[in-house]
């Protein structure tokens, strides 16, 4: 009987534990987390977009292009939140603390089988930036994509404290305050290469 008893505790305790709260933490966690809107200019809607910011080292030139040292917005990707009302989608996303900036924009226009590219680099030296550090969640605000003839360009469109409330009720990301930040121009040279050898992408 004492060890039906046990048991049954048991299962009362583990049916009212409340579960872990996923959501990110400000204050405690050790990533940073970044919250961006990537919206679709109106004339070209067609292409998929690639937003792509990088970590800068302590010297201010950009690292390494590797996993862990770059933020990607990607439209159309399928993990973005939309909401109604709202132009575009929302990317969210932890990331390693740091000061990170715009490296490039990069679009694909599918014909079939075919593929048209269209890179975006940002030669600068100027470019936006902005910086997360651990236990930080920031808002950039929404950006605005498009073509210009064969070029990719993205430009800030609008930070509103309204459109992250927005996204904040569909989806309660975080556990805290979230900052609605600046992007400061900076500047950091480009010298372009090619990701590899079957890819047209080009990075700084």
């Amino acid at each position: 009987m004492r060890v039906l008893f046990a048991i049954l505790a048991c299962v009362a305790v583990a049916q009212c534990a409340t579960p872990k709260d996923k959501r990110f933490q400000v204050g405690q966690s050790e990533g940073g987390y970044v919250i961006i809107g990537v919206a679709e200019a109106s004339e070209n809607t067609s292409p998929s977009y690639t937003v792509l910011w990088r970590r800068l080292d302590e010297n201010g030139h950009f690292m390494r292009y590797g996993a862990r040292r770059i933020f990607e917005a990607r439209s159309e990707s399928g993990d973005g939140v939309q909401v109604p009302g709202i132009p575009g989608e929302f990317i969210l996303s932890e990331v390693e603390p740091g000061t990170y900036a715009l490296d490039s924009v990069f679009a694909v226009l599918r014909d079939g089988r075919v593929n048209y590219v269209a890179n975006g680099l940002v030669r600068g030296p100027e470019r936006p930036t902005f910086e997360v550090r651990a236990g930080e969640a920031v808002y950039l605000g929404i950006w605005e994509v498009n073509l210009d003839e064969a070029f990719a360009t993205v430009r800030p469109w609008r930070r509103e404290r309204s459109d992250l409330d927005a996204v904040i009720r569909a989806v309660d990301p975080v556990e805290g305050g979230i900052s609605i930040v600046d992007t400061p121009d900076r500047s950091i040279p480009c010298t372009p290469f090619r990701l590899n050898t079957v890819s047209q992408r080009q990075v700084c």
